[in-house]
């Protein structure tokens, strides 16, 4: 072998080596990344999971005695044999106070009810 097909073996097997390292210097990055990417949908797939044993728990307490009685006292006016139901108008529920105090409070002229809330 001559002298040049000896540096052009050795420049043939450095170009190759180069592109070796670089490949694998690609791929390298490529698994650092994705251990990232795998560690994010582990995360995600562990507060799935602990949604669904929350949901779990409250289609069971849906489906127990408990719940169905009351959704049925609250929503429907149901009571059980010997109770009575009393059914009140949604003013007296929320405030039955409330409008005594607002008849009260629309006799005096506005300029005093200004005052009174900022004095």
């Amino acid at each position: 072998m001559n002298i040049f097909s000896r540096r052009m073996v050795r420049f043939i097997v450095i170009v190759v080596s180069i592109v070796m390292v670089i490949n694998l210097s690609r791929s390298i990055w490529d698994l650092w990344r994705r251990r990232d990417v795998l560690g994010e949908r582990q995360e995600v797939l562990r507060r799935t999971q602990e949604e669904n044993k929350r949901l779990q728990s409250e289609l069971e307490y849906a489906g127990s005695g408990e719940f169905i009685e009351q959704e049925a006292r609250n929503r429907l006016g149901l009571g059980r044999e010997g109770e009575t139901v009393v059914m009140l108008p949604k003013s007296q529920i929320t405030n039955p106070n409330n409008q005594t105090k607002q008849e009260k409070e629309e006799k005096f002229p506005n300029w005093k009810r200004w005052w009174r809330l900022f004095f």
